[in-house]
């Protein structure tokens, strides 16, 4: 992909309908997005709407029975994927200087992390990976998405009662997680089986400088992808390091920067993944 012409569509939910807004608007992004059990979340700072879109927008903190969503898609040209959904916690208006800035944020599954609860039970000889869907399929305005092997199944009957987040975290060992409004559940050796393949990470896609270790976790950072999701697989090719060129699972993906026609600055994806795992495929 040449990268080249960044764009984006952010649908905002209000009180009387969907808010789109686009270019020529200018947008600064923070997006954390990961497989590792806690909430994927998202920080949008929005300038100059008009003052009737500030105020539909608009959205109280405290209004804990209120569900408004928000989709960010971003890409270049016509080319865009969705790079987050969630719920949103708070937006708000500011001025700073001559620019009056909308903040919008909001977790991914953030209702159904609150708000979600089960009373289920289940026999003897349940598999475990139907007990793990089983509890999924409860969680509020989500979907179930991936599960991976969870191998054996209950030596005895037995019921879940609680927050079903908390309950899927225990059962998964934090091997679950909530992105672009599905539910997942992989295990360390496990991906999902991406429609569109591999996404290739070098130089020529955007890699930028050198992928960074820290004990086990291997960071890099590259010009925005859209493609890199959480949970798929990349294949890296480092000019600079050899040593990691191979096959990954990404645990992580970060989003910072803005979108502007009028003000320039830069939009770098930030992926990290397991330097030791070994992994298969989960359709």
């Amino acid at each position: 992909m040449d990268k080249f012409g960044r764009s984006y569509v952010l649908e905002v939910e209000t009180q009387s309908g969907v808010v789109v807004i686009g270019p020529p608007i200018t947008i600064e992004m923070h997006i954390i997005r990961n497989t590792q059990g806690a909430q994927q979340s998202s920080v949008l700072r929005v300038y100059n709407l008009s003052e009737k879109r500030r105020s539909q927008i608009r959205f109280n903190i405290y209004d804990y029975g209120t569900i408004r969503n928000v989709r960010l898609r971003a890409g270049y040209g016509t080319n865009m994927a969705s790079i987050f959904r969630g719920n949103i916690m708070q937006a708000f208006s500011v001025r700073e200087g001559v620019n009056f800035i909308t903040q919008i944020e909001s977790y991914d599954g953030g209702y159904a992390y609150v708000n979600g609860t089960t009373a289920q039970q289940f026999p003897a000889g349940t598999p475990q990976k139907t007990v793990v869907s089983s509890l999924m399929a409860t969680l509020p305005y989500t979907s179930v998405g991936v599960v991976g092997s969870f191998p054996g199944v209950l030596s005895r009957g037995n019921s879940y009662s609680g927050n079903t987040t908390e309950i899927l975290n225990e059962l998964t060992g934090g091997a679950f997680f909530i992105d672009q409004g599905k539910a997942h559940a992989l295990g360390t050796n496990e991906y999902i089986a991406a429609v569109g393949g591999t996404t290739l990470v070098n130089a020529a896609s955007g890699l930028l400088g050198t992928p960074m270790r820290e004990v086990q976790i291997v960071r890099f950072d590259m010009v925005f992808e859209p493609g890199l999701n959480p949970g798929h697989k990349i294949k890296l090719q480092s000019l600079t390091e050899a040593n990691f060129n191979r096959d990954y699972k990404v645990t992580s993906v970060e989003h910072h920067g803005i979108i502007s026609e009028a003000v320039c600055g830069e939009l770098i994806t930030t992926g990290v993944f397991n330097y030791y795992d070994n992994f298969v495929a989960v359709v």
